[in-house]
């Protein structure tokens, strides 16, 4: 069971400079998922960018090319959508694959004080 959120309890090296302003402000055309996913990630100290909510395949190519203007070429997806493998399937004709499976934060503390985890997909582009 979760009861205490991990925000702010540790910093994060993600920095994308463009969103470090509010999204409306940004220019790039980078859709809201990945804003929002770089937010959270960074809020609870992850080192990717963690795509933890359901992605539309429309939205990858967007995603794809604002994480390349970035110079970010590894990324994981946490979410556990049903439209999961349609998603894989789009990315990789952006060339991003599949490149292993990892853990990730969830931003939330266990009663124990173990922070959760979940599984998620390592990704790379290139």
């Amino acid at each position: 069971m979760c009861v205490e959120s991990l925000k702010n309890e540790q910093k994060s090296p993600l920095y994308i400079s463009e969103f470090e302003q509010p999204f409306e402000d940004c220019k790039s055309g980078a859709n809201y998922e990945i804003y929002r996913s770089y937010h959270k990630s960074k809020e609870i100290g992850e080192d990717l960018i963690d795509f933890n909510e359901l992605i539309w395949p429309n939205e990858i190519k967007a995603i794809v090319n604002t994480l390349k203007a970035n110079d970010i070429k590894n990324f994981t997806i946490s979410c556990r959508s049903t439209n999961l493998i349609d998603c894989l399937a789009v990315f990789e004709k952006f060339n991003c694959k599949m490149n292993g499976i990892t853990a990730v934060k969830t931003g939330w503390k266990r009663i124990d004080g173990s922070v959760e985890t979940i599984p998620a997909l390592k990704m790379r582009i290139g």
